[in-house]
């Protein structure tokens, strides 16, 4: 309901007033902060002090106007109503002192039907004086309250009348029957009238700026049943004197990995003098001079910071999550092959030769198979024949879901080193030199003769892997299958025109030469796919049942003057590395390979001894999804 109301205009029209009644009439600002409210202006402020003020006043005078009739003070046990007597004088019943060293009188009993008892036989005390109307007020009185004298039990309880004309009446004496005054004839005599009540100024609200009571007083149990007035905190200008409150905000930071450096911010708008009171075992420190909380954690998990700060003059404590992540190697494990089967291979392995060119080679079995304790099913192989001779590279994958593809990839590529040194000596090295000379010049012929002399030689010689995998899966009583791999081959020699480099394989990874210095770059494979996505093509024998129209499509050559390098690479490498064939077939990707990744953590110079090291390091590269064997063939002039 107090969400409907709506503030008419002739409210607005009187709130505006008094504001501005309060600034004629210099109604002191209380400051910021008075009564625990922060941010409102100073109209406003002087709004909620005059409105305090005239609370605590109004209050005030309320309890004094009350207290002569308050029924709230329990009586005592009351005997029979004895017959009706006149009205007692109570003044000597208190001997603590006259009516003006009181802070409050005595009050009446509650039920007006409760007769008075009859007064005991006692000498009468000395008549109190009369109370004076200009004494100050009570209520406000600074002296100590005296202790309340004991009463007995035939002592009669004290009244107080309502008024100075009006004589008090009983029900049980009649309506409108006044009770007897005393005989003021008899001046040694006590007083038989009650003490008088308060004046009626005395009841009259003070202005509402006037000054607060005494509040040691107030806050002091009375006499007769009065409560006192609660404590409350002293109101000044001042806002550091208000009570500040406390506000609670919660925060999520951004994740953070273990062993990574890390900094975030708490993002809490108007937040200052931000002090860190836990670190919540995170690791982290903050930086008082930026703000931000920084550092390496060392742990994974979820953590809560614990932080203290000022939020638009309140006091404010912060929890801020922090999630650490694990370093995604840190859960991978590497379990040792089994050295005792027949087909076992080390873990890693690198290679290097020389000759016109540097050739070298390194290969890692990958974190799937490491986790499962599994075999490295890739192999490389390496052959340089000498100044002026050929350089040949091979790497194979063996299929994971082959049995014996470890044997298989080994198999293949010690073929084709066995075989196509021969087969090139025989079938291109005699007609080279005059083939690429009129390639050159641009005669198709030549280009043509070039791809059949290389159809006879890297084609036979991968045809001929294909049958030493029959003859591999015959004597082990396997099926071929088991032994599923697949095969690049690289060549380069030296020509007059530069350098003859040629390619040829079945199934996936890549090969290409590229040159950093002009952006250049020729693939060397074919993307070559299986019949379903995320397949892949083997070496068999039926990959070469196309004749030559076929298997030409497979042989790729180029004649270069000078290049960067030749490299040849599994899946392991090509996938994470060159995600797409268009990617792969991108000359400025494989600038940036070369440039931004792998020549920064390898020198291929012939002089560095920690080559091998550097290479099976890079090999270990963390790529989220692609944990396969990784094998790389690089050849450098």
């Amino acid at each position: 309901m107090t969400d409907e109301f709506k503030l008419t205009p002739a409210i607005n029209a009187a709130t505006r007033a008094f504001a501005d009644a309060l600034v004629t009439e210099n109604v002191p600002d209380p400051g910021d902060g008075f009564r625990g409210f922060y941010g409102l202006p100073p109209h406003l402020r002087r709004i909620l002090f005059v409105i305090d003020r005239f609370e605590r006043n109004f209050r005030k005078t309320s309890k004094v106007a009350q207290r002569p009739t308050s029924t709230d003070e329990p009586q005592g046990p009351r005997e029979s109503p004895p017959p009706p007597s006149p009205p007692v004088d109570t003044a000597g019943a208190d001997e603590a002192g006259p009516p003006s060293d009181r802070p409050f009188p005595d009050l009446a009993p509650s039920d007006p039907a409760a007769p008075e008892p009859e007064p005991a036989s006692e000498p009468e005390p000395e008549a109190k004086p009369e109370l004076d109307p200009s004494a100050s007020d009570p209520v406000s009185d600074p002296d100590p309250e005296p202790a309340p004298p004991k009463r007995d039990a035939s002592d009669p309880p004290a009244r107080v009348p309502m008024s100075d004309d009006a004589p008090q009446t009983r029900p049980e004496d009649g309506a409108g029957t006044p009770t007897p005054k005393p005989d003021s004839s008899k001046p040694d005599s006590p007083k038989p009238e009650s003490p008088k009540p308060e004046s009626p100024k005395a009841a009259t609200p003070r202005s509402p700026v006037a000054d607060p009571p005494d509040r040691s007083t107030l806050d002091t149990p009375q006499p007769g049943g009065v409560p006192a007035m609660p404590t409350r905190a002293a109101c000044s200008g001042s806002a550091g004197a208000a009570p500040i409150e406390t506000v609670k905000k919660t925060v999520y930071l951004k994740n953070a990995r273990t062993s990574e450096a890390y900094e975030g911010a708490i993002q809490i708008d108007g937040l200052k003098g931000l002090k860190l009171e836990d670190s919540g075992g995170s690791g982290l420190t903050l930086d008082e001079g930026s703000g931000l909380l920084k550092g390496t954690p060392t742990a994974s998990g979820d953590f809560v910071l614990r932080l203290q700060a000022l939020l638009h003059g309140k006091r404010c404590e912060v929890a801020a999550h922090l999630a650490v992540i694990p370093d995604p190697k840190s859960l991978w494990v590497s379990k040792a092959s089994d050295r005792n089967d027949p087909f076992w291979k080390e873990d890693e392995a690198f290679e290097r030769t020389e000759g016109d060119l540097l050739c070298v080679a390194a290969s890692k079995r990958g974190r799937s198979h490491a986790k499962d304790g599994t075999f490295r099913d890739d192999h490389f192989g390496l052959l340089a024949t000498g100044p002026g001779g050929w350089h040949i590279a091979v790497v194979a994958d063996g299929a994971g879901s082959a049995t014996f593809s470890r044997r298989g990839s080994k198999v293949a590529v010690e073929s084709v080193l066995s075989g196509l040194p021969k087969r090139l000596d025989k079938h291109v090295t005699p007609h080279l030199g005059k083939l690429v000379h009129a390639h050159r010049q641009g005669n198709t012929d030549a280009t043509a003769q070039i791809k059949s002399q290389l159809y006879l030689s890297l084609a036979d010689a991968a045809f001929d892997a294909a049958k030493d995998l029959e003859a591999e899966a015959a004597v082990r009583n396997e099926k071929v299958s088991a032994f599923s791999t697949t095969l690049i081959i690289g060549v380069v020699r030296k020509v007059e025109e530069g350098w003859f480099i040629a390619g040829f394989s079945v199934g996936d990874g890549g090969a290409a030469v590229f040159d950093v210095r002009d952006g250049s770059l020729t693939p060397l494979t074919l993307p070559d796919s299986g019949e379903f996505a995320g397949q892949t093509r083997f070496l068999q024998k039926s990959e070469f049942s196309g004749g030559f129209e076929e298997v030409a499509k497979r042989l790729f050559f180029d004649v270069r003057k000078d290049f960067t390098a030749v490299a040849l690479m599994t899946d392991g490498i090509s996938d994470p590395k060159f995600p797409t064939d268009a990617v792969f077939a991108d000359g400025a990707k494989w600038i940036e390979f070369w440039r931004d990744d792998l020549t920064r953590s390898v020198d291929f110079s012939r002089t560095n001894e920690a080559m091998d090291r550097q290479f099976l390091e890079w090999l270990d590269f963390w790529s989220p999804g692609n944990h396969d064997d990784r094998t790389l063939a690089v050849l450098v002039p």
